[in-house]
């Protein structure tokens, strides 16, 4: 069974410092992972003795190359999704297989392929879809550490207005203050007596939309700009 390495970025530095050798065996390591993905993507349970397989190793290579452990992104995350795009891009140009690919057209505006999108630097809209699913991923992993989920906080977020624009406002208060910000982070809870004070509401209700405040705060300090915006906007009309 495949054996995730616990701190795949430190392996990952020393490949992008030219340690070759190294990102053959952490290539090789990770074959069997590579395959479920082929597999998941592509429905296909023969999919490391097909082109599909393929198109993968090349799409993990070059995630090493590209992976930045300053986001936050977990590597085997990042790596996916590198994947899963090349793979669609192939599917699109194979009419045999036209039949499983996705709804989104992997196409940009001027006709790039998301393959050349990324081999072209000139290039950035395939770069400026990247890093939105790379602050998503991030977002992900942000609340997994709370114990959230994305989903589950949204299905669950309040739904009346005035819950709402409260939550925006406590939110702001913690994304505001660096300190308040690392204490959510290093502790993973709330600092919901100070918060209570600032605000000037009860600690019971800030703990009652704890996920929602959690979730609106790390938005706030996201790169996703427009949901920022629209979250700004919110919070000045609700004043």
């Amino acid at each position: 069974m495949f054996q995730r390495p616990d701190r795949p970025d430190i392996l990952i530095e020393k490949i992008q410092a030219g340690d070759e050798l190294l990102r053959n065996q952490f290539i090789a390591e990770s074959v069997p992972e590579i395959k479920h993905w082929v597999r998941r993507i592509t429905h296909s349970f023969f999919a490391e003795q097909e082109d599909e397989f393929s198109i993968a190793l090349e799409g993990f290579n070059q995630a090493i190359d590209r992976y930045s452990h300053h986001r936050q992104v977990p590597f085997y995350s990042y790596a996916y999704l590198i994947i899963k795009h090349r793979l669609y891009d192939w599917i699109r140009r194979n009419k045999t297989h036209q039949h499983v690919l996705p709804f989104t057209d992997c196409d940009s505006a001027d006709g790039l392929s998301i393959e050349d999108q990324l081999c072209d630097p000139k290039s950035g809209q395939f770069s400026q879809n990247l890093e939105i699913h790379e602050s998503l991923l991030q977002l992900e992993w942000q609340l997994g550490q709370f114990g959230f989920s994305l989903s589950g906080i949204t299905a669950g977020f309040p739904k009346h207005r005035d819950s709402q624009s409260l939550c925006v406002r406590v939110a702001r208060q913690l994304a505001d203050d660096d300190e308040l910000y690392t204490h959510l982070l290093e502790k993973h809870r709330l600092p919901g007596a100070e918060l209570a004070r600032r605000c000037q509401v009860p600690v019971k209700t800030i703990e009652k939309n704890r996920p929602g405040i959690i979730l609106l705060t790390l938005l706030m300090r996201s790169d996703l700009q427009v949901i920022r915006s629209y979250i700004t906007v919110f919070g000045e009309a609700s004043k």
